[in-house]
C-alpha cells in the first residue's frame, strides 16, 4: 500500500513536463504523427508513469473509491487527477500472454472528465480524454516515446480525403423485420467477443511483430470502446486466441483483394463461429477504405466476420474514431446519417446536413461538404436508436445487470414560431444517481430528401435538416443559430438556419449520464412548427449604437408579426439587457409585459457598458430577437459607489426578512431587489424613513441584489435567502 501511495504522489507530481516543439525540433518523430499545431507538447516518465500504473485494481473488481491517483494535462495546459482503473479490452488468457499490454479508465478527480487510455512497450501511451464540451487526444510525438501530443479534437483539422466506406446500406434488420427503436437504458451491459484480424500490412507498419500489431489494437478498442460504453453500454473484448490471426507477412496472409468474404472464411476456419461475436479485419494500403460487409450481423453465423477498416495510417484519433468506430457501427445496425450525396437508404438515417459530424456520417473526406474535418466522438440519437435496437435482439453476448440508473429526458412542449425568426431549445433531465454528471445533445429528427452541401437552401425550399448536430455538453439549452450568428444578423449560414416558410421539424434531446463501463441514455422527442403566415419577429430599435443613461426612461420596439395570434399566441415577452455584447444575459428590463411591439423602461443601476444588447423573448415560446448593434450605457456624472458601511443590511443571510438602514446616507431616492438572473424581485420609491424591512419569503432560497440609491451614490450588497 505504501509503494503504492508513493507511485501515485510521484504519478501527480513529476511525470509530464511541458516542452515545446522547438525543443524536440531535431529528435525522430513517432511514424506519421499528425498533431495540429495548436498541440501541446509534454514530456513523460513513461516508466514511472507505468509503475504507479501497476497498483490500479481491475474495474468491477473496485470499491467506488479505490483507483491510482494519475494526472494528465489537458489541451490548455493544466494537469487534471484521475483515480484510475484497469479495465481490459482483451480476454484474461490473452492479457496474461502479452503483460505489459495493458487500458484503464479514469474519472475525474474535483472536474466531470473522464480518460480512457492504454499503455504498451511498443505503442507508449494513446488517451482519449472526454468530458466537458470537447473530447481531447494524447499521442507519441517522438519516436523514442518520451514527448507526447495534447490537443482538442476540435482543433485537428488534417483532413485525410481517401477514405470510402463501401458497406451496402441495406441493414439486415430490414430484411429480417427491424426492432422498434429505443435507447440504451436497460441497465445491461453487454459484452460481445471480438476476433480482430491483422494483415501483414498493418503488422509490418506497426514494427512486424505480433506484440506490436496487437498493442495496437488495444489503443484502438481502448478507444473505441470508450464511445460505445457511453453511447450503446457496448464493450468488446479481444478473444483469448485473437493472436492467431495477427499476420506478420503480406505475402502468405490470407488476406487478397476480397477482404470481406476472405475474412469470414478465416475467422470461420481459424477461429470458429461459436467461438466469436463480432469479427473485424485491420490494414494497411494506399487506397484507404472500409466495408463492414452488413449492417446489424453481429451475432449471426456466416456475416459476423465480415467487417474491414483499411487506411493508409491505421493509427490515431482518426483511424479509431472515423473509420473503425464507423464500420463496427455498421456491424451493430447504423447506418450513415450524412446527406451530401443522397441516395435513399430507406432506413431514415441520413438526419445530418452535409457530410455529418457524428461516427456515422463523413466528416473531412467529402470537400465541399464537409462540416468539420473529422468525426466527433459521439454518435447521433438515431444511430443510438438503431444498434441499441439491434443488440436488443441479439443472444450471443454476455449481459450484465448494472446498478447505473438511465437519466430521464423532457424535451419539453411543442411550439409553433413565426417564420425567419431564431429560437431557442431548453430541455431538461433528472438522474436517480446523484453523482452522475448528465450531457445533453439536440439534434433535428427528420430525414434529409436531396444532397446537401450546406442549409443555405433549406429556409425556402423546406428540406430538412436545417441545422448540424454539435457534441453533447453540460448546457441544456441550445440557440438555433447559434447566439454569435443571430448577434451578427445572420440567420442563415453554411450548417445551421431558421426557416422563411412554414415548415415542421422534430427535434431530438439525448441525455447521457457518461458512466465510464456502462454508460446509460433517454432520448425524448419534441416538435417545432413554423407558421409561413407570421414573422419576422424583430427588434426594430437601438439599431446604432446610442447612447441610454442610467436610470433614465428608454424605448425598446419590436415588429410583433402577428405573433400574437394563433397558433403562434404568444401574449407577452420579456425584455433582457445584455452588458457584454450578448455572451451573457443577466438583466431583465421588463418581465411578462404585453406582445404589443413597445416598451418604456427604466434603465437599470450598475448596467454601464459600451457592448449593450437587447433581447425580446417570447412567453412561454421559445422565439426571440436581439437588437442590431451594441450601443452605450453611461451612469449620470459623478454618481458613484458608497461605502459598505454608508448602508446597512441584517440579518444576512437570512430566511425572508431582512431590514435596511440607511444610516450615514442622505436623500435616500430608491432601492431594487433583483435575482441572480437579473429578474426584479422588488422596486421602491419615494423613500422618507431611515430604515426599511423587505420580505423575500414568498422568493426562492438563493442570492439576490440590492441596489440603493442615494444623492451620494449607489450602494451595493448581496442579500443571501436560506
Amino acid at each position: 500500500l505504501l509503494a503504492g501511495l508513493a507511485f501515485q504522489a510521484s504519478a501527480k507530481q513529476n511525470t509530464w513536463n511541458q516542452t515545446t516543439r522547438s525543443e524536440v525540433a531535431f529528435q525522430e518523430k513517432y511514424k506519421d504523427q499528425n498533431a495540429p499545431n495548436s498541440a501541446l507538447i509534454y514530456q513523460l516518465d513513461f516508466n514511472q508513469f507505468t509503475s504507479a500504473l501497476s497498483a490500479a485494481p481491475l474495474r468491477g473488481k473496485a470499491t467506488s473509491k479505490s483507483g491510482v491517483t494519475i494526472s494528465f494535462p489537458n489541451a490548455e495546459g493544466q494537469l487534471e487527477t484521475y483515480r484510475v482503473l484497469e479495465a481490459p479490452v482483451m480476454h484474461p488468457d490473452l492479457a496474461a500472454k502479452y503483460p505489459q499490454i495493458k487500458s484503464y479508465v479514469g474519472y475525474g478527480i474535483g472536474h466531470t472528465k473522464k480518460v480512457r487510455f492504454s499503455t504498451s512497450p511498443q505503442k507508449g501511451l494513446s488517451a482519449m480524454i472526454m468530458g466537458g464540451e470537447q473530447t481531447m487526444f494524447i499521442e507519441p510525438y517522438t519516436a523514442d516515446l518520451n514527448h507526447y501530443a495534447i490537443y482538442s479534437r476540435s482543433n485537428n483539422e488534417v483532413r485525410t480525403n481517401t477514405f470510402r466506406c463501401m458497406t451496402n446500406d441495406m441493414p439486415l434488420a430490414l430484411q429480417k423485420g427491424a426492432f422498434g427503436n429505443k435507447d440504451a437504458n436497460d441497465q445491461v451491459l453487454r459484452t460481445f467477443d471480438l476476433a480482430m484480424s491483422a494483415t501483414g500490412e498493418y503488422t509490418a507498419y506497426h514494427g512486424g511483430t505480433k506484440p506490436a500489431a496487437l498493442a495496437a489494437m488495444n489503443n484502438t478498442m481502448t478507444r473505441v470502446n470508450g464511445v460505445y460504453e457511453t453511447d450503446f453500454a457496448i464493450t468488446m473484448v479481444l478473444i483469448s486466441n485473437n493472436d492467431n490471426v495477427i499476420y506478420t507477412n503480406a505475402a502468405t496472409d490470407p488476406y487478397g483483394s476480397n477482404l470481406n468474404t476472405e475474412l469470414q472464411n478465416t475467422l470461420t476456419s481459424v477461429i470458429g463461429e461459436a467461438n466469436y461475436d463480432i469479427g473485424h479485419l485491420v490494414h494497411q494500403e494506399t487506397n484507404s477504405n472500409g466495408n463492414a460487409g452488413c449492417i446489424g450481423c453481429v451475432c449471426v453465423n456466416g456475416q459476423k466476420g465480415s467487417g474491414f477498416t483499411s487506411h493508409v495510417t491505421p493509427q490515431g484519433d482518426f483511424f479509431d474514431i472515423d473509420y473503425v468506430a464507423h464500420e463496427m457501427g455498421h456491424q451493430f445496425g447504423a447506418n450513415h446519417t450524412f446527406t451530401h450525396s443522397f441516395f435513399p437508404e430507406g432506413t431514415g438515417a441520413q438526419m445530418e446536413p452535409g457530410s455529418g459530424s457524428t461516427i456515422m456520417g463523413y466528416a473531412g473526406i467529402t470537400g465541399a461538404s464537409d462540416v468539420q474535418a473529422h468525426s466527433d466522438a459521439y454518435f447521433h440519437f438515431f444511430s443510438i436508436e438503431q444498434v441499441t435496437s439491434y443488440v436488443g435482439g441479439t443472444s450471443c453476448q454476455v449481459n450484465s445487470s448494472i446498478s447505473n440508473n438511465a437519466p430521464v429526458a423532457n424535451a419539453g412542449s411543442d411550439y409553433t414560431i413565426p417564420h425567419s425568426t431564431a429560437y431557442f431549445l431548453m430541455g431538461t433531465a433528472t438522474d436517480a444517481d446523484a453523482g452522475d454528471v448528465l450531457t445533453y445533445c439536440w439534434e433535428q429528427a427528420d430525414q434529409g430528401f436531396e444532397s446537401k452541401t450546406s442549409v443555405t437552401s433549406t429556409p425556402t425550399s423546406g428540406m430538412s435538416p436545417s441545422f448540424r448536430s454539435l457534441p453533447p455538453t453540460n448546457s441544456n439549452l441550445r440557440f438555433i443559430p447559434k447566439m454569435a450568428d443571430v448577434l451578427a444578423g445572420n440567420l442563415t449560414t453554411q450548417w445551421e438556419t431558421v426557416l422563411t416558410q412554414g415548415g415542421v421539424m422534430n427535434m431530438s434531446l439525448t441525455v447521457r449520464d457518461n458512466v465510464a463501463g456502462g454508460g446509460q441514455n433517454n432520448i425524448d422527442k419534441m416538435v417545432v412548427t413554423v407558421d409561413g403566415t407570421k414573422g419576422p419577429f424583430e427588434v426594430t430599435s437601438q439599431t446604432s449604437n446610442v447612447t441610454w443613461n442610467v436610470q433614465g426612461s428608454e424605448t425598446v420596439t419590436w415588429n410583433v408579426a402577428n405573433t400574437t395570434s394563433a397558433p403562434v399566441s404568444t401574449a407577452n415577452v420579456d425584455i433582457l439587457l445584455s452588458l457584454d455584447g450578448g455572451a451573457t444575459w443577466p438583466m431583465g428590463l421588463i418581465w411578462n409585459t404585453p406582445n404589443d411591439g413597445s416598451e418604456t423602461i427604466t434603465v437599470p443601476w450598475s448596467s454601464a457598458t459600451t457592448q449593450a444588447r437587447i433581447m425580446v423573448r417570447s412567453v412561454g415560446n421559445i422565439f426571440y430577437a436581439v437588437n442590431s448593434s451594441n450601443f452605450t450605457i453611461v451612469s449620470p456624472t459623478g454618481i458613484g459607489e458608497l461605502s459598505d458601511e454608508a448602508v446597512k443590511v441584517y440579518p444576512n443571510p437570512t430566511e425572508g426578512l431582512f431590514t435596511i438602514d440607511f444610516g450615514t446616507a442622505t436623500d435616500v431616492q430608491a432601492l431594487t431587489v433583483t435575482d441572480i438572473q437579473g429578474k426584479l424581485v422588488l422596486n421602491e420609491s419615494n423613500i422618507t424613513t431611515s430604515n426599511m424591512q423587505i420580505d423575500l419569503t414568498p422568493f426562492a432560497n438563493g442570492m439576490y441584489v440590492l441596489q440603493v440609491q442615494t444623492g451620494q451614490g449607489i450602494s451595493t450588497h448581496k442579500i443571501s435567502k436560506q
